[in-house]
């Protein structure tokens, strides 16, 4: 299993340094390719550090909007290019189970082997953290790398941001981009993708309400100080 995540020096001093920290209650054998930016990570047995300065594709985007000021966090493309990037260079080539894993992400406790495979089924591409009347919660998904429409999958959708074509979007997330894609393979019959929010899908943070958060703890937004999800704790 291959994990993946990304996040600036600022990012991982104020909350990525708790993957590192909890990095042992990952099964054995898995990996993490973790796309830094601005800082070094010390050397961790499972981990491979890559620079951003390497994903050719997100540079032509950061020069080409290197003056754009986004009215919002929504439209923040460069922030949310990082992503796709980043999980389409450390997956493309990869045959396993991927994982994407927000750098504001926590673990609790150790995880057994096979458990976050055990939430993609055979006949799946994706398992996703799916909202009814919003876009899809991107902090967590596994993806079938395996899967034969995987290598056109990732192409299609890094090219909304090659090409521009992002801005035909309500936001010009990666959640966005991401939907936009699974829609389009989906129509086609091409893959099939599974919800990971079960009976919380109309809740704003799912990953808080299912027995997957009792071990992975989304700290996104104020939760990041916090350090932990008080949805969680109910």
């Amino acid at each position: 299993m291959r994990l993946v995540t990304t996040c600036h020096k600022e990012g991982f001093e104020r909350y990525g340094h708790r993957i590192l920290e909890t990095w042992h209650h990952w099964p054995l054998g898995t990996e993490l390719w973790w796309y830094t930016e601005g800082f070094t990570l010390p050397e961790t047995p499972g981990i491979v550090q890559i620079s951003v300065d390497k994903l050719q594709g997100l540079q032509t985007v950061k020069l080409k909007y290197d003056k754009y000021v986004p009215p919002n966090y929504l439209y923040d493309v460069v922030r949310f290019a990082n992503k796709v990037y980043a999980a389409c260079d450390a997956l493309s080539d990869y045959k396993g189970i991927g994982v994407w894993l927000d750098a504001d992400c926590v673990v609790r406790k150790d995880i057994p082997a096979g458990f976050i495979e055990g939430h993609l089924p055979r006949w799946a591409y994706m398992a996703m953290l799916k909202r009814k009347g919003m876009y899809t919660e991107t902090g967590f998904w596994i993806m079938d790398c395996s899967h034969p429409m995987h290598e056109e999958f990732l192409q299609t959708w890094a090219h909304w941001y090659d090409s521009g074509a992002f801005q035909g979007l309500a936001n010009w997330t990666d959640c966005e981009t991401l939907d936009a894609t699974v829609r389009k393979f989906e129509k086609k019959q091409m893959i099939t993708t599974v919800s990971l929010s079960g009976e919380h899908e109309k809740d704003m943070h799912p990953l808080a309400k299912i027995p997957l958060g009792a071990y992975i703890d989304h700290l996104k937004g104020n939760r990041k100080d916090l350090g932990y999800s008080p949805e969680a704790q109910a």
